[in-house]
């Protein structure tokens, strides 16, 4: 068995996979048919836990039904000690510990109750916060940075749209109509999250998608994905490359690792904050993002910053305030201590390690 957890090249993965012998295939792909069976309905997800199943076995070298309990121990501890982050560390080991449940019957005994498997409960508390979300100032950097068309356009478009990474990488050439009005273009977007279709307006995106598509047409790459795949032009561009592509520039330009998602959540705190200060519709920045509700109390991250100049400027100076006026700022102290509870609770939400706490804490957000 190894004794570190390996860094997988692209195309290693499928090499491991056709290593293994008839039995182990029809063991892995069974599991994954009961996982679809059991609410596993995305592709890309049945895909990571093909993936990392594999990564497993590459490291026990020898067939799952052959694992001991000191080797399951030392995956364990290999995962741990790995540089993968602590989401994936934490889906790594769920999968790990259904996919042998699945194998043996007595995996109870066998594996004393998995109770070694240790899940990241810190794993996003300081991912999602006003720190780490991006600034106006921080988008332009990265964009200009950049030195190829397609991620640059990739970057701004999932900003500016507020996309999930998956909407942006499945988005279609002809869900685009360009120039609607000026330079606005219209997206028609799919959820898989939600299931629904939504449409958005880009402008600062157009330029660049149209000189994308100009450049894949003149190269002869241009499929059915605006964002397609190096090795097949009519697949989505791999999230494991986006993933990759977009950490290395963030050190690169702003001395900090991102991941991509965080880009929606820039942009959704953009257009919440707008709404907070009453300069649009509070309706339009749920429509935009595709929410299904008011979803201001997630995506507006007030820094200490503009919480104290709230206090200064709003509250401190109650003495010069009229009584009216002292109304309106009791009314602002228990605004701003009901987002900042949110906000907590939402960080508890996140790293909530059972289904009754986690429902628990969502009661008290909807109050």
């Amino acid at each position: 068995m190894l004794k570190a957890y390996p860094h997988f090249k692209r195309g290693e993965v499928k090499k491991v996979y056709k290593n293994i012998s008839k039995s182990e295939h029809k063991a892995l792909e069974e599991y994954l048919i009961y996982r679809k069976a059991r609410g596993l309905n995305s592709d890309d997800k049945v895909n990571d836990v093909r993936r990392y199943l594999l990564h497993l076995r590459y490291i026990l070298s020898k067939d799952f039904k052959k694992i001991t309990l000191q080797e399951y121990r030392e995956i364990l501890s290999l995962i741990n000690s790995s540089k993968l982050s602590g989401n994936t560390k934490n889906h790594i080991k769920v999968d790990f510990k259904n996919f042998l449940k699945f194998l043996f019957p007595n995996w109870s005994e066998r594996f004393y109750g998995f109770e070694d498997v240790k899940l990241d409960s810190s794993r996003n508390e300081e991912r999602i916060n006003s720190h780490t979300i991006f600034s106006k100032e921080d988008i332009n950097k990265l964009v200009s940075h950049e030195p190829k068309l397609f991620w640059k356009a990739l970057l701004l478009l999932q900003y500016e749209g507020g996309l999930r990474t998956i909407e942006v990488r499945t988005l279609e050439w002809d869900n685009i109509k360009f120039n609607v009005d000026g330079d606005i273009s219209e997206i028609n977007v799919y959820s898989t999250k939600t299931k629904k279709a939504r449409t958005i307006f880009i402008k600062e995106s157009t330029n660049l998608l149209k000189k994308l598509k100009e450049e894949q047409e003149n190269e002869g790459r241009k499929g059915l994905y605006v964002f397609n795949a190096r090795e097949n032009k009519d697949q989505p561009v791999n999230k494991s490359s986006v993933s990759i592509w977009f950490r290395k520039l963030t050190k690169r330009v702003l001395g900090k690792e991102g991941w991509s998602y965080l880009l929606r959540h820039s942009r959704g705190t953009e257009l919440y904050g707008l709404a907070e200060d009453n300069k649009i519709s509070k309706d339009i920045a749920i429509r935009f993002m595709g929410h299904s509700k008011d979803m201001s109390a997630i995506y507006t991250h007030l820094d200490k910053k503009k919480i104290k100049e709230m206090l200064k400027d709003q509250i401190y100076k109650e003495e010069e305030l009229t009584p009216e006026e002292k109304n309106e700022v009791a009314k602002l102290k228990k605004d701003v201590a009901l987002l900042q509870k949110r906000e907590k609770l939402m960080f508890e939400l996140l790293k909530a390690p059972k289904l009754e706490r986690a429902n628990k804490i969502i009661k008290e957000l909807d109050y």
